[in-house]
């Protein structure tokens, strides 16, 4: 079985669409699963919708939704009238049940209303896709991943329960496939114990795609996207930034975590559980062998494999002379930022200080109350995070004296510096409006010229 994942961009161009029959086609002895995001845009309006309540505003997005998908049905569909007749019914209904939702809901709190209206983009578009696929003459059949898979009851950002999403799966999934049905699942969404709608999170279409592929034991795991794999920098920012031909799982999960866009940050994690080969595609490039990352890291590509950086990085410094030779006291710490949900990137310590960067701030307010009953603490806006990312990159004795030589060239103050616990990260905290000039400077200097 081979788990396929399209994203926003490929589910809603043309051209790209066109080359999702294509690969179907094309892989269909391997027994696709698909799994897809909403159009392009479309999530983005549905979260503004989870938030309004006057009735023009509410009406004026429903209007930008139906017109995105107005479009798509007469491009995709534009020499089949009865075509487009069978599609404009399915984004019809569907809009009609999300008006039932938002005008009669009895859901406990905003964030599940939230989950709820936001889900369906994933819907609209799974069933679209699989009408296009049907009128290709691929069997394929629309999954709702609330039937697969089974997650925690935190809405706005839920994580799946391994024993229950496995069953739930080989009960939905398998017997599709074995009558050669090619499932369309719903990205990004799916649903408690209890079956309340929850999602993954942003980006969480990826997320999704590792968890069905580790469910049903996939042979591999597809990312197609809109760039051509992993590259050693943003192509969009370094111009002559290279494609990477394969990383470790360890790489690929440094680089989502330090702001590399290509995967969402825990699409790695069910796919290393089972050994699971991720591939980063691209639909509007389908003949490219793109990036694979798996156990075994490809060295050719040399010390340092790729910069990647964050603009934006909230710091917090905690500072108590209680800490020093006291046990517990980062436990205690740590203990207030999960209450709050709070997570964390970077930590530096030393006898009476502790310096953390924060991937996400949850109740922020709340944590600085419960931490200052026992420490002094500083919350700093302004910085961002530089990494450099590779399995190597412990084997060049000079790199930390070439770096330090670098920012002392440029002006430019390390607020903190951190190796990862696996020895393949570096990062530093420096100030936001330096990075664009010092990125450039370390991916020439450390993989273009190594190279």
């Amino acid at each position: 079985m081979l788990v396929m994942k399209f994203g926003g961009t490929s589910v809603t161009k043309p051209d790209s669409v066109a080359a999702i029959n294509t690969l179907v086609q094309r892989e269909l002895n391997r027994q696709p699963i698909l799994v897809v995001s909403a159009l392009s845009g479309i999530t983005d309006l549905l979260v503004k919708l989870s938030h309004t309540i006057l009735d023009y505003e509410q009406e004026d997005l429903f209007e930008q939704i139906f017109m995105k998908h107005d479009l798509w049905i007469k491009t995709i569909f534009a020499a089949n009238m009865d075509l487009q007749t069978s599609a404009f019914k399915l984004v019809h209904d569907y809009l009609d049940q999300l008006r039932e939702l938002l005008h009669s809901h009895g859901l406990v709190n905003q964030l599940q209303l939230h989950d709820s209206v936001v889900s369906f983009g994933e819907k609209i578009s799974s069933a679209l896709i699989s009408l296009f696929l049907i009128s290709n003459g691929v069997n394929a059949k629309q999954v709702l991943a609330t039937s697969c898979i089974i997650t925690t009851k935190q809405f706005g950002g839920a994580d799946f329960i391994d024993a229950a999403t496995k069953k739930a799966c080989k009960k939905t999934i398998l017997p599709l496939i074995e009558q050669g049905v090619v499932p369309v699942i719903t990205g990004f969404i799916g649903a408690n114990t209890v079956g309340e709608t929850t999602i993954l999170g942003r980006g969480g279409s990826d997320y999704s795609a590792a968890i069905i592929g580790y469910a049903v034991q996939s042979e591999e795991i597809q990312i197609w996207t809109d760039v051509n794999g992993v590259y050693s920098a943003d192509p969009r920012v370094i111009k002559d930034a290279k494609l990477l031909k394969q990383l470790s799982y360890q790489e690929a999960a440094e680089l989502a975590m330090f702001g590399a866009k290509v995967l969402h940050p825990r699409t790695i994690q069910p796919a290393v559980r089972a050994d699971i080969p991720v591939r980063v595609l691209n639909t509007f490039n389908i003949d490219n062998v793109g990036t694979i990352i798996a156990h075994a890291a490809d060295n050719s590509d040399g010390t340092v494999k790729s910069v990647t950086w964050k603009k934006a990085v909230p710091l917090l410094n905690i500072y108590s002379a209680d800490m020093f030779l006291s046990k517990g006291f980062l436990q205690k710490i740590f203990a207030v930022l999960a209450k709050n949900n709070i997570s964390v990137n970077m930590l530096s310590a030393s006898e009476v200080s502790v310096s953390v960067t924060l991937d996400t701030i949850g109740k922020l307010d709340e944590a600085l109350q419960e931490l200052n009953k026992f420490a002094k603490t500083d919350y700093i806006e302004g910085f961002g995070t530089v990494s450099l990312v590779g399995e190597q990159i412990m084997n060049k004795h000079s790199l930390m004296q070439e770096l330090f030589n670098l920012f002392q060239a440029t002006s430019t103050q390390v607020q903190m510096l951190s190796y990862s616990a696996s020895n393949i990260n570096i990062s530093m905290i420096v100030p936001t409006d330096k990075i664009g000039e010092i990125v450039p400077l370390l991916h020439t200097k450390f993989i273009t010229m190594s190279n």
